[in-house]
């Protein structure tokens, strides 16, 4: 009994650590690089792209190496039954496409926003720099976000799925939402980005593969930018 105990709480202050880690690394990648001297505003537009990147590579590595022993076996797993996975979840992100397009609808129908200030912000990045946005979008944030915002919450609610959905699906909508807030208004949208937080949650559960929510999330970020280049090509 006292190892179990010992191995949750040990779970839970791992979890709590990569979130720690995350939040605090992810607020200081400009202060970083002074530290070897250099100033970040000083840097031209494509040092500065290529820069974040290998930045948010190094965090992803490192939350990657802290979770090792985890990911190994549930790589393997699925690479073995990725297509039976595929045909048993891909439903679940539907749902959650189906989801966000209703309350994104809801939302424009009863206040005067018609998209989110982060949705803006990715926008205008998109237009700037097409191959970073499509990078850090596409491939790295449906890593990092499930290790932190899945596993690192799955290890801290162990043995509560319903709190574990609730608060992993909420966080993660909020982190969307609070970083580029402008008005009362943008909190609706909270609601939409919690949805496939909600879905990749409890995805998670029924899998208990993290590589199963990390694919679905591939998939989202990758439809949802193709459109939106697509959107701007047009």
């Amino acid at each position: 009994m006292d190892k179990k105990i010992n191995k949750d709480l040990k779970n839970m202050l791992i979890g709590f650590g990569v979130i720690l880690l995350y939040l605090v690394l992810s607020s200081l990648s400009q202060e970083f690089i002074g530290l070897f001297g250099i100033n970040y505003s000083n840097l031209n537009f494509v040092v500065k792209q290529i820069y974040s990147l290998l930045y948010e590579a190094s965090l992803i590595s490192i939350i990657i190496y802290i979770y090792r022993k985890d990911l190994i076996p549930c790589f393997k797993d699925f690479i073995k039954n990725n297509v039976s996975y595929f045909k048993k979840y891909i439903k679940y992100w539907f749902l959650s496409l189906a989801l966000i397009m209703l309350s994104n609808l809801i939302i424009i129908n009863f206040t005067t926003t018609e998209v989110s200030a982060n949705q803006e912000y990715i926008l205008e990045v998109l237009k700037q720099a097409p191959i970073y946005t499509f990078i850090t979008t596409v491939i790295f944030a449906p890593i990092l976000e499930e290790l932190v915002f899945r596993l690192s919450f799955r290890k801290i609610f162990a043995h509560t799925d319903i709190l574990f959905i609730i608060f992993s699906g909420l966080i993660f909508g909020s982190m969307h939402v609070l970083g580029s807030l402008e008005s009362l208004t943008d909190l609706l949208f909270i609601i939409p980005y919690s949805i496939p937080g909600f879905i990749f949650a409890y995805t998670l559960c029924k899998s208990k593969n993290i590589c199963v929510p990390i694919s679905l999330h591939f998939i989202h970020n990758g439809i949802s930018m193709c459109l939106e280049i697509l959107l701007m090509m047009l």
